[in-house]
C-alpha cells in the first residue's frame, strides 16, 4: 500500500489551515487572499500527484479568473459587511448541532469507504495528466461527451443571455412609464 509523501502530508497541513482562513476571516479581502493560498495549495497537490494541465488550470482558471470576479464583488459591496456586523445572527443552537452531527456522520462514513479501498497495483503511465494524454481521452475515447457538456453550456448561455435581454427590455418599460407620469403637468 503506497501512502501520502511527507510533502503532501506537509500540502495538506497547509491546505487546511488556508481552507480554515478562508472561513475564518472577518473580512472579506483576507478571506480571498485566504481562498488564493488555498487554490495554490491544491495546485501544488495536483503537480505532486503527477497532475500538470489539472494544476495549471486550476492557476489559470480558479486563481486567475474567478478570483477576479470575487475581488469585483468584494470591491462592489465594499462596506455591507459592516452592515451585517449591526445585527445580530438568528440562528438556532439546535441547527447549529445538527449541522455539526451531520459534517460528523459524513466524515466517519466516508472514512470507512476510502479505508477498504484497494490500492492500485500498476504505476501511472508516463504521460499521464499531460496536455497530450488529455487531449486524446477528451477528443477520441471521450468526444461525445465532452461535446454533450459543451452543447448543454451553449444552451445555458443562450438562455441565460435570453432572460437578461427580456427583463432589461421590461426594466427600460417601466422607467419609461416612471417618467412619463413624472412629466405630466398637474
Amino acid at each position: 500500500m503506497q501512502f501520502a509523501t511527507p510533502a503532501q502530508w506537509i500540502l495538506g497541513f497547509l491546505l487546511v489551515l488556508a481552507s480554515l482562513g478562508v472561513i475564518l476571516a472577518r473580512k472579506p479581502v483576507h478571506s480571498s487572499l485566504s481562498f488564493f493560498l488555498t487554490l495554490m495549495i491544491l495546485a501544488a497537490i495536483y503537480l505532486e500527484l503527477s497532475a500538470q494541465f489539472i494544476a495549471v488550470m486550476q492557476i489559470l482558471v480558479y486563481a486567475g479568473a474567478i478570483l477576479v470576479i470575487f475581488m469585483f464583488v468584494i470591491v462592489l459591496f465594499q462596506d455591507a459587511h459592516e452592515h451585517i456586523d449591526r445585527y445580530r445572527a438568528q440562528t438556532k443552537p439546535f441547527l447549529i448541532i445538527s449541522a455539526s452531527v451531520a459534517f460528523v456522520l459524513t466524515l466517519i462514513v466516508l472514512g470507512s469507504k476510502l479505508l477498504v479501498i484497494p490500492p492500485a497495483n500498476s504505476e501511472a503511465a508516463a504521460d499521464f495528466g499531460s496536455v497530450e494524454s488529455l487531449g486524446k481521452l477528451l477528443y477520441l475515447d471521450f468526444f461525445f461527451p465532452f461535446e454533450a457538456v459543451v452543447l448543454l453550456f451553449l444552451i445555458a448561455i443562450v438562455g441565460s443571455l435570453y432572460i437578461a435581454r427580456k427583463l432589461s427590455r421590461q426594466e427600460k418599460r417601466a422607467h419609461f412609464d416612471k417618467t412619463q407620469i413624472s412629466q405630466q403637468p398637474e
